[in-house]
């Protein structure tokens, strides 16, 4: 993604690798209107 998002737009399409070898698309797979992604990178 090249460019921020600005209050109002639609929420980009991103597909999640998990742990457990599945993936999950969003905000596809995630009911309701609203949504909030935190990111962890952990100390390494």
């Amino acid at each position: 993604m090249t460019e921020k998002l600005i209050q109002g737009d639609p929420f980009p399409t991103i597909e999640l690798n998990l742990t457990d070898g599945s993936t999950v698309t969003l905000p596809d797979e995630i009911p309701g209107r609203y949504l909030a992604l935190m990111f962890y990178r952990g100390v390494w």
